[in-house]
């Protein structure tokens, strides 16, 4: 039994890289509008050839004289067409966010903080609620780590999208994910040392640095990288209905949280699919996913240190 999960989680990895065909274009209609290509030209000969210094604030962000017209005509094309009762379009992959601060898109900033202290505030629920020597102390310590670690990238990239921050964020979040398949296999097959353990951490990070060094050495293909991430979410799901089952076979009177975190993860991503424009001109679709997925961060980290405990003890009584 434990080969064959073990074999699912290797063919997990390698469907992700049997997508690599998968392809997607970024188009933005407002890139095309006559409007704000003359609006940017006029304003880079009055502003930027006249020697124009932006405040402090947008230098420190790294906003140069030739992004903040690209910015100001944005929201000048935007404003009109609101004004108008016109729709509203994207530039360069991206909603016309007001910025605050120099920063691009402060709300789904402000959800990725918020996110972030969730992990941040579980290390010590971990570190106090598991023993030195519970197995599975040290791997939900690390997802504190990975998940801090996620969603600093996550509010940085949105703080200032450029090729760096845009790389850290996809890799880090996709990591996160293939993370979460990680603890749904050692908890489901009850490994509980690090000789047990190595091979499933073998089995899914060969397709996480090979699915890194494609995009990073072959081409930045974004279907391919939303493909293989959709690939490890549908097998880690499937890895914790079985978790689910299997505490609902053991008796735990809390054996249904893991399918209902699940499908709220799911449904708080799914707002990814309703891509309107901001409300107020700050909520997008996807910065209301990071606000809906700052409660579930919580409820898991309740969940599997509680899960830890009761099959910690269900171990004690099968052995006594």
């Amino acid at each position: 039994m434990r080969t064959r999960l073990l074999r699912l989680c290797v063919g997990g990895g390698l469907v992700g890289l049997l997508l690599l065909s998968i392809g997607v274009v970024r188009a933005s209609s407002g890139d095309r509008l006559v409007t704000f290509k003359g609006c940017v030209r006029q304003c880079e000969v009055d502003e930027c050839m006249g020697g124009a210094v932006l405040p402090l604030h947008l230098r420190a962000l790294q906003w140069t004289c030739e992004s903040n017209c690209d910015y100001e005509c944005q929201r000048r094309v935007t404003r009109a067409a609101q004004q108008q009762g016109r729709r509203v379009h994207q530039f360069h992959g991206k909603w016309p966010f007001v910025r605050v601060l120099g920063v691009q898109e402060p709300a789904s900033v402000v959800f990725s903080v918020l996110n972030g202290a969730m992990h941040v505030r579980s290390w010590r629920l971990v570190r106090s609620g598991l023993a030195a020597s519970h197995p599975m102390r040290l791997w939900l310590s690390v997802f504190v780590v990975l998940g801090a670690w996620t969603w600093l990238c996550s509010a940085v990239f949105h703080v200032r999208d450029f090729p760096l921050t845009e790389r850290l964020d996809y890799f880090s979040a996709g990591l996160n994910v293939l993370y979460i398949l990680f603890l749904g296999v050692v908890r489901m097959l009850r490994l509980n040392s690090w000789r047990q353990t190595r091979v499933v951490a073998l089995a899914c990070m060969v397709p996480y640095v090979l699915h890194v060094a494609y995009l990073s050495l072959v081409r930045f293909d974004y279907g391919y990288n939303m493909a293989a991430n959709a690939a490890v979410g549908v097998l880690s799901n499937i890895v914790w209905f079985v978790v689910t089952a299997q505490a609902y076979r053991n008796g735990q009177p809390f054996w249904w949280k893991p399918a209902v975190l699940i499908v709220l993860t799911d449904a708080a991503f799914s707002l990814e699919m309703f891509d309107f424009a901001p409300v107020a001109d700050t909520f997008d679709a996807h910065s209301l996913w990071h606000a809906a997925t700052v409660p579930i961060v919580a409820h898991w980290y309740m969940f599997l240190v509680d899960d830890a405990r009761w099959d910690h003890r269900l171990e004690q009584m099968r052995k006594e």
